[in-house]
């Protein structure tokens, strides 16, 4: 015995809502996605490009930058303040210094 299945006419007026609906919110999803990725790749060269200037300075001159403006002029360095805050903390001119990279949150509830 077959069964016919049968749509209502309020779901066929529905469906084409919907299905808009969850097509942006996936698209929303992914875009959202590949930005926290993007923000995060950015935030490890960031690092990796300070740190290495920074012993590129001591091999060059037998001593590491005193300050982050110091590090930034002479390697023209440059990043997005309003996406990141460098943390640079010297500890003595022949000790690599501590340098930290922090991504500032983008939203009012400290999410990215």
């Amino acid at each position: 015995m077959k069964q016919d299945i049968h749509v209502s006419e309020e779901h066929c007026e529905i469906l084409p809502v919907i299905i808009p609906a969850v097509l942006c919110l996936i698209f929303y999803l992914g875009i959202s996605c590949a930005g926290r990725e993007t923000i995060s790749r950015e935030q490890s060269s960031l690092q990796q490009a300070l740190e290495q200037s920074a012993i590129q300075a001591y091999a060059l001159t037998g001593h590491y930058p005193l300050s982050l403006e110091e590090l930034l002029h002479d390697y023209n360095i440059s990043y997005d303040t309003d996406k990141f805050v460098v943390e640079y903390v010297p500890s003595g001119s022949n000790l690599l210094p501590s340098i930290s990279v922090l991504v500032l949150s983008s939203g009012k509830g400290g999410s990215l």
